[in-house]
């Protein structure tokens, strides 16, 4: 029995020796989960960082694109026609758009007389750049642009889908005329003074003339409503679409002649303001406001919807569309393209048109006269100028557009 008690009590110190106390091993491991939940966080942050940083970079490079894309349609949008006539094949220039503190920079490249090579650089930035976390993005893309130049099938100094009288000292000449100081070396295309349809008349009373290459013709198309309404790309509905001026009475609420802003631009904006077709070798002292060369390049369409009356000494140039008829009086100029749903009726005064007068004769009973001291001149450079002047742009057909980086 003695035995036996020692045995156990040898047995009950051995277990708890076995159970002896470790001093610093809880703190061991509460250093260690520190550490882990330290790397935990840190990963979790970077991770979080990282993640900020990519939606920035994203949110930054979808502005920079649109922008660019922005600068892109703003162009054909505010395309103001005067790269049409004045920049040379090869030139370059830039302009600059502002959308919600984004810039887009594009610059203009013609490449030949009907298309330009149009790039736009969009730039955009996000984030704080005092505290170093700004991010910059930059794209770009780029288009073909080309001008939808409207074509006019002129038959002569007038086109006129009925009868014509000249009468008075008028005078409708089909030669081809060169505005003086325009510039143009176009060879001399000579036409009729005046094309009718087969079965209508042209006729001169008193000291009124007809001249040109015949003087007269007849020639289908001249009864053809497309002749009146068609022009290529165009029509008669775009083109009044893309209408610079619209006059809501008979008459212009003012005498139009080439206004200025306080700037010294042409002034655009200005309903009166329909170019300035005179040079200093045309141009007299008694019209309306000054020699205005700013407004050279200026060519509008205006659409008159009621008729259309012109007296005073007004000028202007472009492309001039009357739903009815056309009376001119006064000592008005005119350059470029008229054209009259109905005719051209009885005036007074010392008026002139250098292009291409076209007067469809809607009403078949009645006819054009053309009377008083009015010259109409057949000119292919005035017609020119005012289609080309007045073009719009639109992208090429096909691959016209592409995103560079």
């Amino acid at each position: 029995m003695i035995r036996s008690s020692r045995r156990s009590s040898n047995s009950h110190s051995s277990i708890a020796g076995g159970l002896q106390s470790r001093p610093g091993f809880a703190l061991f491991m509460a250093l260690g989960a520190l550490v882990i939940i330290g790397v935990l966080v840190a990963g979790s942050s970077f991770i979080s960082v990282q993640e900020t940083r990519l939606g920035q970079n994203s949110l930054v490079q979808a502005r920079a694109f649109t922008v660019a894309e922005y600068g892109l349609n703003r162009i054909q949008t505010d395309w103001d026609k005067t790269p049409n006539l004045t920049v040379p094949n090869g030139a370059s220039f830039d302009t600059l758009y502002v959308l919600n503190g984004d810039t887009a920079k594009v610059r203009y490249t013609r490449l030949n007389d009907e298309t330009f090579w149009i790039v736009s650089e969009g730039r955009s930035k996000a984030g704080n750049s005092l505290a170093g976390s700004s991010r910059t993005s930059v794209k770009r893309v780029g288009a073909i642009l080309r001008l939808r130049i409207p074509t006019l099938e002129a038959k002569g100094a007038i086109t006129a889908g009925g009868n014509v009288v000249v009468k008075g000292n008028a005078a409708v000449d089909g030669n081809d005329h060169i505005p003086a100081d325009w510039g143009c070396t176009n060879t001399p295309n000579n036409l009729p003074g005046v094309t009718v349809p087969p079965g209508s008349t042209v006729s001169n009373q008193g000291s009124g003339t007809i001249s040109g290459n015949p003087a007269t013709a007849t020639d289908a198309a001249a009864g053809q409503a497309d002749t009146y309404f068609g022009f290529g790309e165009e029509n008669w509905s775009s083109l009044i679409a893309q209408a610079n001026v619209r006059i809501t009475g008979t008459t212009p609420s003012d005498t139009p002649y080439p206004r200025l802003t306080a700037g010294l631009d042409c002034d655009k904006a200005n309903t009166a303001n329909w170019g300035e077709p005179m040079r200093p070798l045309t141009y007299e002292a008694s019209m309306q406001g000054v020699l205005t060369p700013a407004c050279y390049n200026y060519f509008p369409i205006i659409y008159a919807p009621n008729g259309l009356q012109l007296s005073g000494n007004g000028r202007g140039q472009g492309i001039l569309l009357i739903d009815g008829n056309l009376e001119i009086n006064g000592t008005f100029h005119w350059y470029g393209v008229i054209v009259v749903t109905n005719d051209i009726i009885r005036g007074n005064g010392n008026a002139k048109v250098m292009g291409a007068v076209m007067a469809r004769n809607e009403t078949v009973a009645d006819g054009s006269v053309i009377t008083g001291t009015t010259e109409y001149n057949y000119s292919a450079c005035g017609v020119e100028r005012a289609l080309r002047g007045s073009a719009q742009v639109v992208q090429a057909k096909h691959r016209a557009w592409t995103e560079m980086y």
